[in-house]
């Protein structure tokens, strides 16, 4: 295992930190400790492991990255999504979709994607 590797859920913790939105937390999914992070009370995201995250990304918003290999959708619909960070744009990545989820969670959105008002 590289030490790039290992060392990526600590630039996705640096990355972001740097967001006023999110607050980081331990998950209240699972029966590990798991990093999270949340907006409000609501849980966003949360690592599984070194390499995977799992994001409370709505499907509608889903639907833009159909067949990026990063992403793993459940079986059935769902606001979870796993991402897969291997590398530094990977964290990127990860993090602009974290944001999107923030953004999601403060404004609820029709199923056609649209805000409500």
């Amino acid at each position: 295992m590289s030490e790039k590797f290992v060392d990526l859920p600590s630039r996705l913790r640096g990355r972001l930190a740097q967001s006023r939105a999110l607050v980081e937390a331990t998950s209240r999914f699972g029966r590990d400790v798991r990093m999270a992070w949340r907006v409000g009370t609501q849980e966003i995201a949360h690592l599984h492991s070194a390499e995977i995250i799992d994001i409370r990304l709505p499907a509608v918003l889903q639907r833009q990255w159909r067949g990026d290999p990063r992403l793993m959708p459940r079986p059935r619909r769902s606001d979870w999504i796993e991402c897969r960070v291997r590398s530094d744009d990977d964290v990127e990545f990860a993090a602009m979709l974290i944001e999107l989820a923030a953004q999601s969670a403060v404004k609820p959105t029709t199923r056609s994607g649209r805000s409500r008002k």
